[in-house]
């Protein structure tokens, strides 16, 4: 069953009118990755231990992925609940480092601290890290992602 039909023979049926159809437009627009960096984290030391005060370092590895300068920072943050931290008290649960400029192809390299307590309980726990670019400075964003890691309490 058919709803109409075009000049050129196109027939829209009822269900493709409702559900769309598989015709792909042509569009001007250039494709990307949308990936502006090549990221890598590893903890050192691996894990952290639970119940005791302590901290472990989260380095990043963050390089250019474009053909252009970046301006560039990260964000991290912990959840609510979780008895880690990014400081030795561990009640702030988000932190903000600015990289810097990192040219094409080049990486750079920071590292988060992560802080346990005595009432840090074994498990795991996720810490979102959000990478953007910046244009200009660091109060307008180009372009970012985001990338989870799950840090190991024992």
């Amino acid at each position: 069953m058919t709803i109409g039909c075009g000049t050129e023979g196109d027939c829209v049926g009822i269900l493709d009118s409702i559900l769309g159809s598989n015709k792909e437009e042509p569009s001007d627009e250039v494709r990307t990755s949308g990936k502006p960096f090549v990221v890598s984290t590893k903890f050192l030391p691996i894990r952290l231990a639970a119940m005791k005060e302590g901290k472990i370092g989260l380095d990043i590895k963050i390089k250019n992925n474009t053909g252009e300068k970046q301006l560039v920072s990260v964000d991290a943050l912990l959840q609510n609940h979780a008895m880690i931290g990014f400081d030795p008290t561990c009640i702030n649960k988000h932190v903000e480092k600015r990289v810097g400029e990192i040219e094409p192809g080049e990486t750079k390299e920071i590292t988060v601290m992560i802080w346990g307590s005595n009432q840090t309980k074994d498990g795991e726990y996720p810490i979102r890290l959000t990478f953007y670019s910046h244009y200009l400075d660091y109060k307008r964003v180009l372009n970012y992602m985001e990338k989870t890691v799950t840090v190991r309490v024992v």
